[in-house]
């Protein structure tokens, strides 16, 4: 009987920090054909590092049709997890840790797939209806975060990043936005007295198939 060789797999290890190229090029790589995430380094919970390891785990999904894992999560992160409703139905992930009901109190995320959602989400319509869309409030910071595998012919960037500008002057709110494809990322800071600014446009090489992503990070500003 043949033996099956199983590769040695691949270690990440992400940090907790929020600069958003460095999660890019971190969550966005290259898939590798076992991946094990490493999130000890990762001391607090992070909406962010959760949304791209969604993403992450979506296109590993799509991939090798298997899981990458997850190990090592301190308490807190742990925490914003199981705050998170409905995260169980986020494909291509495994998490070694034991993660209990948070009993007593309000879960202040949502994850839900774009296929079964039928309330009017921001920017819905410019995405699939295979993906998802992560949402909630976290330390007074409130986060949007959509993915969806789209192939290019279909997205209409220019008119994503209008509703981002008309967004923003609804809010007059204060972040950032990032908009990720399999080619190029745009990322503006938002700023409340201000209309959008010149975009930092990278161009990236092209490691996955045809996707769009998007987050938004942005707190509401007291008149």
């Amino acid at each position: 009987m043949a033996k099956t060789i199983l590769s040695k797999p691949s270690i990440f290890e992400p940090y907790g920090h929020s600069d958003l190229y460095a999660l890019d090029n971190l969550y966005f790589s290259t898939l590798r054909e076992r991946e094990v995430w490493d999130f000890s380094r990762v001391r607090e919970f992070s909406a962010l590092n959760l949304g791209f390891i969604f993403a992450r785990a979506e296109l590993f999904w799509k991939k090798f049709h298997s899981e990458l894992e997850i190990k090592n999560l301190n308490p807190s992160f742990k925490k914003g997890i199981c705050l998170s409703a409905g995260w169980e139905d986020a494909p291509g992930l495994k998490i070694d840790s034991f993660l209990p009901k948070v009993l007593g109190t309000e879960e202040v995320f949502q994850y839900s797939r774009l296929e079964d959602l039928s309330e009017k989400i921001p920017f819905r319509e410019f995405f699939s209806s295979e993906g998802f869309v992560f949402e909630g409030t976290w330390k007074e910071k409130n986060y949007l975060i959509l993915f969806s595998k789209i192939h290019s012919e279909n997205r209409n960037l220019p008119s994503v990043i209008k509703k981002i500008s008309q967004f923003h002057f609804e809010k007059k709110s204060e972040g950032n936005f990032f908009l990720r494809t399999e080619k190029q990322s745009y990322l503006n800071f938002l700023k409340p007295k201000e209309s959008l600014g010149p975009l930092f446009l990278q161009e990236k090489k092209i490691d996955q198939e045809p996707f769009l992503f998007l987050s938004l990070e942005y707190s509401d500003i007291i008149k």
